[in-house]
């Protein structure tokens, strides 16, 4: 994705300003630990599902990735399955998962016929044997997203055309119930046996009665302060991740007025949520890992780790935490943390256009936050235009120090990394990367006009000349 600014001084602060709000400060010494890191078959990791000793992560290429989680921090790939697509140049995608103890319902909106149903009864040959039914429905394109089951049910938003309900008491075979219309259902997920939430993305929430007369059902409605993203139930609390507004809880003892406890608001994007021992919240900000803890009266932040790898989705089983990335699986624990731990607001800086001879400086926040003092090597840099200043050598518990990390441009093209490392024992050390000026196309540049046909959201051709002065963000995407 390309973003396009016209006023290019608007930017500068900005970019500064995103790095320093990445960490929060933490008054205890819980923390994630980092147990395990994967580089695994499938990218772009968009669920987690774990049933048992069995996880299974979705991605939008290469496939679903089945993993023993036996051994809870050291996760162990077992298979890879790959669906072929279209002319079978490329594997169906994966956005969401929801399983019983061995059928896996995997959601990719249009792609298809927009669901997999997979037989995982023996997961060293998961088995493909079809597809959500849809016939009877007056649907022309159904597009599958967020999915949830309880019991013999399963419950699938698909965006315009509201939420399917399914009976899986065979669950190879399942048979279509109801569709429940609204305006964009982005996800749903189960009260109990007779009410769900349906996430309905700009348009808040639904609490609906499904197991009643027509004429009978009760429930409710609401606005929420950011678009919804994902859902979790626990007993009379609701948990919402709004995007870009962070995380918020409702108290739904009463499903004809549901009532907002508390919000807090992630900087980055909250985007998948999961629940782990009654009261804590693991997210999926972006760019880091936040756990929350509902303490009855408000939601707390406990808990953080910056990965710099797009958190893209997030699973739980007790005090381990799985992030699921755009190119790693990441393992972490919580829980005290009796070394050192440092954390860093970010993993790369990209630098605005220069004149050769300008500088141009991002801020590098640092962070304790273990029970015993970090040590900091002087960071090494492989190139000569980058250098830091006012990097810390020790920093207490607790501490934080902002070091400079300056770019001068030259006639060369810059682009390198600056490696940090510390007493920390599970992150040490880090590979920053440093973007600075090079031959293409860079923040702060110009855009040179051009027309593309608009294939999606849309129609006819984009001619970028006419959005002049505009913040225009296109997404490029090779054919599939």
């Amino acid at each position: 994705m390309l973003i396009f600014y016209h006023d290019k001084k608007t930017s500068f602060p900005i970019m500064k300003k995103a790095i320093l709000m990445l960490l929060p400060l933490l008054c205890m010494a819980k923390n994630l630990t980092l147990e395990h890191r994967i580089n695994p078959p499938n990218r772009e990791l968009m669920d987690v599902e774990i049933v048992n000793e069995i996880m299974i992560i979705p991605g939008n290429l290469d496939g679903y990735d089945f993993y023993d989680i036996s051994e809870p921090t050291n996760p162990t790939i077992i298979t890879n399955l790959e669906i072929p697509m279209g002319n079978g140049n490329r594997s169906l995608p994966g956005l969401w998962v929801s399983a019983t103890d061995s059928v896996a319902y995997f959601t990719c909106r249009t792609k298809q016929d927009g669901s997999a149903i997979v037989d995982f009864s023996d997961p060293d040959n998961p088995n493909h044997v079809g597809s959500l039914p849809i016939s009877g429905l007056d649907i022309e394109e159904p597009s599958f997203e967020g999915s949830d089951i309880h019991g013999d049910l399963l419950a699938v938003a698909i965006h315009e055309d509201g939420v399917l309900l399914y009976d899986i008491s065979e669950p190879l075979e399942p048979v279509l119930i109801l569709q429940r219309p609204c305006e964009n259902a982005w996800t749903v997920a189960f009260i109990d046996t007779g009410h769900f939430v349906i996430g309905n993305g700009d348009h808040g929430i639904i609490i609906e009665e499904f197991d009643c007369m027509e004429d009978s059902c009760g429930g409710s409605s609401f606005e929420t302060e950011g678009a919804v993203k994902d859902l979790v139930v626990e007993d009379d609390l609701l948990y919402v991740a709004e995007g870009s507004d962070g995380v918020s809880v409702y108290d739904i003892s009463d499903m004809e007025q549901p009532m907002l406890l508390d919000r807090y608001d992630t900087p980055g994007l909250s985007n998948k949520i999961a629940l782990f021992d009654m009261n804590k919240i693991a997210v999926s900000d972006w760019l880091d890992v936040k756990i929350l803890e509902w303490s009855g009266t408000e939601l707390q932040l406990v808990g953080y780790k910056s990965t710099g790898k797009r958190t893209m989705a997030i699973g739980a089983k007790d005090s381990i935490i799985y992030s699921a990335e755009w190119q790693h699986l990441q393992t972490f624990s919580f829980g005290d943390i009796q070394e050192g731990d440092m954390d860093i607001s970010t993993w790369d800086m990209s630098y605005p256009n220069l004149e050769i001879g300008q500088s141009d400086t991002f801020d590098l926040l640092i962070e304790n936050s273990g029970q015993s003092p970090l040590e900091l090597d002087p960071p090494f840099i492989n190139h000569a235009d980058f250098q830091a200043i006012n990097f810390p050598e020790y920093l207490e518990t607790g501490d934080t120090s902002i070091a400079k990390i300056i770019y001068t441009r030259s006639s060369q093209n810059a682009s390198g990394v600056m490696q940090v490392t510390s007493s920390d024992p599970d992150e040490s050390p880090i590979d920053v990367l440093l973007v600075g000026n090079y031959e293409g196309g860079i923040v702060g540049l110009p855009a040179p006009d051009f027309t593309l046909p608009v294939v999606a959201n849309g129609s006819g051709d984009f001619v970028l000349s006419e959005y002049s002065g505009q913040v225009v963000v296109i997404a490029f995407f090779a054919p599939g």
